[in-house]
């Protein structure tokens, strides 16, 4: 088989690969990194010195979350644990 039929033949193969590697790999560690994910997800709407400058009890910060989420922020539920975890450990009263 010539090179260029191999690779006119894994085509697809090829591009799968790449789209996972370039966002499956990375995303699964960050998603799972509460500071990222205040930094990527909450940052999207505001500046993350909101919740950086707060001091709220872990029931206010699952609270906020959940209305942020309301709002249209992106987090599975994984996420929403882990973020609420850090942010009440964080940034408490």
């Amino acid at each position: 088989m010539l090179p260029e039929q191999f690779i006119k033949n894994r085509a697809p193969l090829i591009s799968v690969a790449l789209v996972l590697t370039i966002s499956g790999c990375s995303s699964s560690k960050n998603s799972l990194d509460p500071a990222a994910l205040l930094e990527s997800r909450c940052g999207v709407c505001h500046t993350t010195d909101f919740p950086k400058n707060a001091r709220k009890s872990k029931r206010d910060w699952e609270e906020n979350v959940t209305r942020m989420m309301a709002k249209g922020a992106k987090l599975s539920p994984e996420e929403k644990k882990s973020l609420i975890k850090h942010l009440a450990e964080h940034y408490r009263p």
